[in-house]
């Protein structure tokens, strides 16, 4: 599976795609097909923004409602997954998600709406995630994890801003004996499941590992390579929280906004969550910077990633009121006035202090999110199991081994894999 973006350039003019959307859903509404127009997604800035705009939208003649939760994924699944017609007409899904719905079949294109609608509102091609020529998905943000530090204590001590994985180590050394408020300097997101497997996702690619054997769903992880990125994640658990198995990146966040923690790996879409006056103490003082390597010369530590709404096969009537809706959201009115909170993928988008996240990692060598549609039942077993090696209760080989036996058995059950295949 290929996921082509092409990026386009300049500036759109025109009518406001918000007020279009919603004087075009409004004359839908007049022909007798209104419904209920019902999203979800995850809960963070940007995030909420759009879920705004999207309410703004309810006329009184058509309702909608933006369900805003941290258990999106498992409640995208259900809804998407399920036999009847699905509880939400479009959700605002990752490429994780994207590859495992994708993978289950379970979303519809958008082709013959963005060959409707695209045009008047402006959609460009980079905003447009083709699988096989269809448009199954509409990005727009792109987001990757960047290392969070503070500035004013790296320039207080003389020391450089970590590049490694043993720079970060090094740093966090120092810090702990100058700073007595510090015991804890790194926070990272080892919590169980999907957090613990995107650290080791991260760690193993900068240490060139290979997740599968070329050309097959067959797993290659369980080698020296996996071994080694569990070492290095657990070599920065002695600078971390007792509570770092049970950490996720909201976890990291508060740590680092309130002044527990001075390194850590965040996801850039929550950077100007660092200047929140009302949520955060280091206001100012918290820069960012690719994730470190593994080793010296190696790629950054993360992924490249975008974010993007998707409609699902077992949709109702209604796909086109909830395309208008959409379009309003990721209308250039919506970019402008939501320009810090995330990196749009829209050309009018101006990056800020906040908003260079994705290109100090690609400059530092971050490759994309895997694609393979049998990556993330790979990544559900991966999170499962390596909080078990990380506590030091089992064997880095053991658990790895353990992950590749549960996901060929799925991958079997699922036709990625051959019956009997070792």
């Amino acid at each position: 599976m290929k996921l082509r973006r092409r990026v386009a350039l300049g500036i759109l003019a025109g009518m406001g795609a918000a007020a279009l959307a919603t004087r075009s859903y409004r004359m839908a509404t007049r022909s007798g097909s209104a419904r209920g127009v019902h999203l979800v997604g995850n809960v963070f800035p940007a995030m909420q923004h759009l879920a705004r705009i999207a309410q703004a939208q309810d006329n009184g003649e058509l309702h909608v409602s933006f369900k805003l939760t941290s258990e999106f994924e498992s409640e995208v699944e259900h809804a998407f997954s399920s036999g009847g017609e699905s509880a939400f007409d479009a959700a605002a899904v990752s490429m994780s998600e994207f590859t495992d719905l994708y993978g289950r079949s379970q979303i519809a294109p958008m082709t013959d709406l963005v060959d409707k609608h695209g045009a008047r509102f402006g959609l460009e091609e980079r905003m447009l995630v083709r699988v096989d020529g269809e448009v199954m998905a509409l990005a727009f943000m792109q987001n990757t994890q960047n290392l969070y530090y503070r500035g004013d204590l790296l320039e207080r001590y003389g020391l450089d801003v970590p590049r490694t994985y043993g720079q970060m180590v090094q740093v966090a050394r120092r810090l702990r004996k100058e700073e007595p408020d510090l015991q804890y300097p790194i926070a990272q997101g080892y919590g169980k499941g999907f957090d613990v497997a995107i650290d080791f996702a991260n760690v193993f690619s900068s240490l060139g590992g290979r997740y599968f054997e070329p050309g097959s769903a067959e797993p290659a992880f369980n080698d020296a390579y996996g071994v080694e990125a569990i070492a290095q994640m657990r070599s920065l658990m002695p600078y971390m929280t007792p509570n770092a198995l049970a950490s996720n990146a909201d976890d990291v966040m508060n740590q680092l906004q309130q002044g527990r923690a001075a390194l850590g790996v965040l996801w850039a879409s929550r950077a100007a969550r660092m200047d929140d006056p009302l949520a955060s103490r280091v206001v100012g003082r918290i820069h960012f910077a690719a994730a470190p390597a593994v080793h010296s010369g190696g790629p950054s530590a993360a992924h490249l990633w975008w974010d993007g709404f998707v409609m699902p096969r077992n949709a109702g009537p209604g796909r086109e009121q909830t395309f208008l809706v959409l379009m309003a959201m990721l209308s250039e009115q919506a970019v402008r006035s939501g320009n810090d909170l995330a990196i749009w993928v829209r050309s009018c988008y101006r990056p800020g202090r906040f908003g260079r996240g994705v290109a100090l990692a690609e400059a530092a060598g971050a490759p994309e999110w895997p694609g393979e549609p049998f990556y993330g039942l790979l990544h559900n077993e991966l999170g499962r199991v390596l909080p078990d090696a990380l506590s030091g209760q089992r064997s880095p080989e053991e658990v790895l081994n353990e992950a590749a036996r549960a996901f060929r058995a799925t991958a079997q059950q699922k036709g990625y894999l051959r019956e009997g295949s070792a």
